[in-house]
């Protein structure tokens, strides 16, 4: 006797070739959804814009702020916490006195970058027509040593190509085994989702396998870093189960308002000398220069950033001198040499920036306000700096 009905807990069963098309269409909407997401979200940075510091390890943000500033300045600040402005406002940042210099008048060998209408020839791929305001944009991320600005640059930095990019090094990272990544006991260093995860190996980074796999499965697939940053901005940094333990009456749709963070325009530590601070005089036993991890990674930086046809300029320091002792300082200006050395043989233009009077510093490595000043001051008076500049506008 023929049945009555179709054995199943569901009469319509999908073929093989429904299950593709099933497939095909879920992962269309995945790669899309980060892309109408920048639609939805409201974006509007202003001239001054520096990511906003609880959104440090947001590459996602930081891959959209890229793009933005790739298209709309003609050069890109990229470094650590000394950029991004540790102890200062937005309006105190090396970039924003490097955009006054220019902007406001002060006397400088270049007079065709002027206030207001500034025609830029060479960028016309980043700039059409003429450019109002700075020319000068803050990429600078808190923890960003060398080791991860190469993954951040490569992976996340893609539409950075054909602009004039300036690369601080924080010798800092360098200051001894530990923080150059090169010591064989572990450290937790910051932004370990950038660092390579299988080679080069690195001694003091012990994550196991499956966590990086993970990762880089993670960098190839814009869906994973976009999950990121909706858990950064809208739930706490958790993920949607522990976000509705934590907050069992809220729904959690209501908590995306599509509005970004706007960065906090104040200090993100007090802005006081070191000597206030208490610290005293410190014997850094730094790392040979051939021997660094840190350096290898920023040199691939500079390497990678010339390959998409950036044009490099390189600002080595600050660093507080009136902090080491006289053995430190010595062995510190030995490393400090051999890396000139290097960027002078490959015809990278590069600033060592002087010492700063000891009240500008506010630790071993971050100014001040006056101290970010005297640094632009310093290097528009800078040669090299100034036929950088000029390179820039002649192509």
């Amino acid at each position: 006797m023929k049945p009555l009905f179709t054995f199943s807990s569901n009469s319509v069963r999908l073929s093989l070739r429904s299950w593709i098309f099933v497939l095909v269409i879920f992962l269309l909407f995945l790669s899309l959804l980060p892309v109408i997401w920048q639609v939805l979200e409201n974006f509007n940075p202003s001239d001054d814009y520096r990511i906003p510091y609880e959104l440090s390890s947001d590459y996602w943000m930081f891959a959209r702020w890229s793009k933005y500033a790739s298209s709309n300045y003609p050069i890109l600040m990229i470094g650590d916490s000394v950029v991004w402005g540790q102890y200062v406002t937005m309006q105190e940042t090396l970039p924003y006195y490097l955009n006054e210099f220019i902007n406001k008048g002060q006397k400088s060998p270049l007079p065709p970058f002027s206030r207001g209408s500034i025609k830029f020839p060479p960028f016309e791929r980043g700039i059409k027509g003429d450019l109002k305001g700075n020319i000068f944009a803050n990429l600078g991320m808190d923890g960003i040593h060398p080791a991860v600005m190469l993954g951040l640059v490569k992976y996340y930095g893609k539409s950075i190509s054909n602009k004039g990019v300036i690369l601080h090094l924080n010798p800092l990272w360098m200051s001894s085994k530990k923080h150059d990544l090169s010591d064989t006991d572990e450290f937790r260093f910051n932004h370990p989702r950038l660092v390579p995860q299988f080679y080069p190996k690195i001694p003091s980074y012990k994550a196991k396998f499956p966590q990086r796999f993970g990762i880089v499965v993670e960098r190839g697939n814009p869906f994973s870093s976009w999950v990121n940053h909706v858990r950064l901005n809208y739930y706490e940094n958790m993920d949607i189960g522990n976000w509705t333990i934590q907050y069992p009456y809220k729904n959690p749709l209501s908590a995306i308002t599509f509005q970004i963070p706007s960065s906090e325009n104040k200090p993100h530590s007090e802005p006081i000398s070191w000597m206030e601070r208490g610290m005293t005089k410190q014997d850094f036993p730094w790392v040979l220069a051939d021997e660094s991890f840190q350096w290898s990674s920023f040199k691939k930086v500079i390497e990678l950033l010339q390959a998409r046809k950036n044009k490099v300029f390189v600002i080595i320091g600050p660093f507080n001198p009136y902090i080491l002792t006289n053995e430190s300082l010595n062995r510190y200006k030995a490393m400090k040499k051999d890396m000139e050395n290097w960027l002078k043989d490959e015809g990278i233009s590069y600033a060592s920036i002087s010492d700063l009077p000891s009240e500008y510093y506010a630790d071993a490595s971050h100014p001040l306000k006056d101290g970010y000043a005297k640094i632009a001051k310093e290097l528009f008076e800078s040669e090299l700096f100034i036929k950088w500049m000029k390179g820039l506008r002649t192509g």
